[in-house]
C-alpha cells in the first residue's frame, strides 16, 4: 500500500486526526458505544483508531473531519484512495502555471473519457482553479507567476483531482491526483533549497517544465529576457533537483530512484514549428478514441529520442546529460499549452496540443494506466500498481 500524505502539506498520514467545528482534536464519533467503552476511554492511551466507513459516515453528521497533523482538512473518501503527487518544477516563464491551468481543463472536460476514466476535482481546488481557467481560458490573459513554496512545509496552490477506471479485473480503481506548482529558482539558492525536501520526498511523478528559447541554437524564438537566462541555471536547477530528490530519500546522489517518474515537458513548442530540424509531428494529440495506448506510448518512446537528438544540436547536451542521467526515468515530450504566442498580457487564440501525452505517462509509470508499450522490456513487472488489478 502506497504512502498517504496531506495534499497541502505531504505530512505523511499514518493515522489522521480528527477535528470538530472548532479545530479541537477529538475522536472519530461511531453510531453506538457500550457503557463499559465511554468508561474505558479516559484510560487510553494508544494512538486514535483509523477510521471506518461508519465512523466517517457518524462524523459528517456531527461536523467532525479527518486532518492532517499540522490541521489541514482532508477531502471527502481521501483516505479511501492512494495518492500520486504530482511536482511541477521550472525557472519563471518556462509556462508552468499556464500548461497546468490547460491540463486539468482537459481533464475536468473528460480528455481521459476514451480510456474509461473519469475526473472530479476537490470543492476547495475547484473554486481556486476557477479563478485561473476564467483568467487564462476566457480572458485569454497570462497567468501571475508562481509563488515560491512557503515556510512551514507548505505548498501555495495545490490542486485535488480524483480519477476513476476499471481495473484488468473489471473493479473499479481510484486514486487522488495532486499537483503543486513551484518556482525552480528556489533549486538553485542554497537558501530555500530546503523547503523542497517535503515535497521530493512525497512526489511520485516530475513534470519538469523547460522553454525552447534557453537553447542557445534557438534564442530567437525566446520570450523578452528568457535568452539571458542561459543553460547554466536550468542545468544547475536539473542537477539540484536530482540531489534533493536523492537525499530526501536518504539515498547516494548515484542511487536508481524506483518510485518516482519524470516528464520533460519542452513548453511553447508552437513557436518551433518554423525551426529548420525541428521534428513538428512530434507536437500533435494523440487520439485515445483509434489509437490503443501501446501503439501511441511506443509513438512517445520515438518522439522523446528525437526530440533529444534535436536539442542536443540546438546546444543543450549539457543540460540533457543532466536530464538523462540524473531524473529517473525520464521521457520528453513537445508541448504547447496555448498554441500561440502571448501579446500585450494576452494571447490571441488558446489551441492548446501535446498536453495530455506526459500525464499519459506519468500515470502508466504509478500503474494506473497499462504502460505496454512504454518500456517494452520491463513491462511484465510494469502492470504492477495496487490500482492496475
Amino acid at each position: 500500500m502506497r504512502r498517504r500524505v496531506c495534499p497541502r502539506c505531504l505530512e505523511p498520514l499514518t493515522a489522521p486526526v480528527w477535528r470538530d467545528a472548532t479545530g479541537a482534536p477529538t475522536r472519530p464519533p461511531v453510531e453506538r458505544r457500550t457503557r463499559w467503552q465511554r468508561l474505558l476511554d479516559p484510560l487510553r492511551t494508544d494512538p486514535l483508531p483509523v477510521p471506518t466507513a461508519r465512523d466517517a459516515a457518524g462524523a459528517a453528521a456531527a461536523s467532525v473531519v479527518p486532518t492532517c497533523p499540522r490541521g489541514h482538512r482532508l477531502p471527502p473518501e481521501y483516505l479511501d484512495r492512494p495518492t500520486i503527487v504530482v511536482g511541477l518544477v521550472g525557472l519563471t516563464g518556462a509556462s508552468k502555471s499556464t500548461y497546468l491551468t490547460v491540463l486539468i481543463d482537459l481533464l475536468h472536460e473528460g480528455a481521459l473519457a476514451p480510456l474509461g476514466v473519469s475526473v472530479e476535482m476537490d470543492e476547495e481546488s475547484a473554486a481556486r482553479f476557477d479563478d485561473h481557467r476564467y483568467r487564462l481560458l476566457v480572458q485569454r490573459q497570462q497567468l501571475p507567476l508562481t509563488l515560491p513554496l512557503l515556510g512551514q512545509g507548505s505548498s501555495p496552490e495545490p490542486f485535488i483531482l480524483v480519477l476513476r477506471g476499471t481495473g484488468r479485473n473489471g473493479a473499479e480503481r481510484t486514486v487522488n491526483l495532486v499537483f503543486f506548482d513551484a518556482s525552480g529558482e528556489q533549486l538553485y539558492r542554497s537558501e530555500d533549497m530546503g523547503l523542497y525536501g517535503r515535497f521530493l520526498y512525497a512526489a511520485t511523478s516530475l513534470l519538469v517544465v523547460l522553454s525552447p528559447g534557453v537553447f542557445p541554437r534557438l534564442r530567437s524564438v525566446a520570450d523578452p529576457g528568457e535568452d539571458s537566462m542561459g543553460l547554466a541555471r536550468h542545468t544547475q536547477m536539473v542537477v539540484n533537483l536530482a540531489n534533493v530528490l536523492r537525499a530526501a530519500r536518504s539515498l547516494p546522489l548515484d542511487a536508481h530512484v524506483d518510485d518516482v517518474a519524470t516528464a520533460v515537458v519542452l513548453s511553447k513548442a508552437d513557436k518551433l514549428r518554423g525551426v529548420p530540424d525541428f521534428p513538428a509531428e512530434t507536437l500533435r494529440d494523440p487520439d485515445l478514441r483509434t489509437m490503443p495506448l501501446a501503439h501511441w506510448f511506443a509513438d512517445v518512446r520515438d518522439n522523446s529520442s528525437r526530440l533529444v537528438d534535436f536539442l542536443e544540436v540546438s546546444g543543450g547536451s549539457n543540460l540533457l546529460t543532466a536530464v538523462l542521467h540524473r531524473l529517473p526515468r525520464p521521457t520528453v515530450h513537445a508541448v504547447s499549452a496555448t498554441g500561440s504566442d502571448a501579446r500585450d498580457g494576452g494571447y490571441p487564440r488558446i489551441a492548446p496540443v501535446g498536453v495530455l501525452d506526459p500525464l499519459l505517462v506519468l500515470l502508466a509509470r504509478s500503474g494506473f494506466l497499462s504502460a505496454e508499450g512504454l518500456d517494452p522490456e520491463e513491462y511484465g513487472a510494469g502492470l504492477r500498481g495496487e490500482w492496475s488489478r
